[in-house]
């Protein structure tokens, strides 16, 4: 069995090769993804002594008491000047632990390669923008990077609503104020109401979960707002679709109204395996022009795609557009353009 003092070694094997996920439970090895990979650690199944040591290390009591109460908490924790976002939770009655590893600093828009509409959206002073994909697709660190540079370049006060929060921004030129759900609020909604008060230019909702977050976030954008958010969603379609969703089928109309007047941009995005190791950013870019505003409007997500095809002009690109200019920067190799392909065209032009 793992020594119950061990946790150190642990973390410190994890940080070495620059792991992206932890995962740990009674009774299992503990296991690291490095490069998109999932492999047990070189340690014995961890006990309950020592997950309970472990827990006691990166919880205070408050957050003890939640996840008791709750059974599942999200929280931040730093260790050899490394930052970690942790999900705690149980299965079968035991304590398990999901540690996300940041890295060292917030990366720039550059070295993340993100798309240049990107670019786009720094020089705008209002409406919603949204970031989707699945856990771990690096959303959060594309709306860090995009912050940062804001924090370099504008003048602008910054509010963050976060769960938990996971970059810490050195104020430059920005004034920023990071709230942290649980600790600094209680509830997304009620934050984000509270942030139009305080006069902000810039509002990022960690993301929004639910129809009275979204509303709100809406009525910000088109108070004057930019407002920044997240959604769990797989393509710009798909995201457009979820937010219909959310509210009751007699407010869908209008929603579709409001959506199309106020959303500047949607960027879908997924992490691929990389040529030489690590992952690509594979993202797809729905900007808001005429056509795309229509389709909204109409609930014609299906053609979405072709606005995103014809406008790559103006910064937008569909997914397989995605693709190909990964293959063509010579990113990503044959093997993987071909399974992204292949996936494409199964998928229907989702991926």
């Amino acid at each position: 069995m793992c020594d119950d003092s061990d946790w150190q070694s642990l973390i410190g094997q994890a940080i070495e090769n620059e792991a992206s996920d932890i995962h740990m439970t009674v009774g299992q090895r503990p296991h690291m993804r490095c490069q998109g990979i999932l492999s047990a650690m070189d340690k014995a199944p961890l006990t309950e002594s020592f997950m309970s040591e472990f827990g006691s290390v990166i919880m205070n009591e408050p957050q003890k008491e939640r996840l008791a109460r709750e059974r599942e908490i999200d929280l931040s924790w730093t260790y050899a000047k490394r930052r970690f976002r942790v999900h705690a939770y149980y299965q079968q009655g035991f304590l398990a632990l999901a540690l996300r590893l940041l890295p060292e600093r917030i990366p720039t828009l550059a070295e993340l390669g993100v798309p240049a509409a990107w670019q786009k959206i720094k020089e705008l002073d209002q409406g919603l923008v949204l970031v989707t994909g699945r856990t771990g697709s690096g959303k959060t660190t594309t709306l860090a990077a995009f912050i940062e540079e804001l924090n370099q370049e504008k003048s602008y006060h910054v509010v963050t609503l976060e769960d938990p929060i996971e970059y810490v921004f050195q104020p430059d030129r920005c004034f920023i104020s990071q709230r942290e759900l649980g600790r600094d609020f209680h509830d997304f909604a009620a934050a984000l109401r509270g942030a139009l008060r305080e006069m902000p230019d810039l509002i990022l909702v960690g993301e929004i979960r639910d129809r009275e977050t979204m509303a709100t976030a809406l009525m910000a954008a088109s108070a004057g707002m930019l407002v920044l958010g997240t959604l769990h969603s797989a393509s710009a379609a798909e995201a457009i679709l979820r937010v219909e969703g959310l509210f009751p089928l007699e407010e869908r109309a209008s929603v579709r109204s409001l959506l199309a007047e106020v959303l500047r941009g949607i960027f879908a995005q997924r992490l691929v395996p990389s040529v030489g190791g690590g992952r690509a950013g594979l993202v797809e870019v729905l900007l808001a022009n005429s056509a795309s505003k229509s389709l909204i409007r109409q609930g014609k997500y299906g053609q979405l795609s072709s606005v995103m095809l014809s406008g790559q002009e103006q910064g937008m690109q569909p997914f397989s557009a995605a693709v190909q200019k990964l293959r063509q920067a010579g990113r990503i190799d044959a093997s993987v353009f071909a399974d992204l392909t292949s996936q494409f065209q199964a998928d229907g032009g989702r991926l």
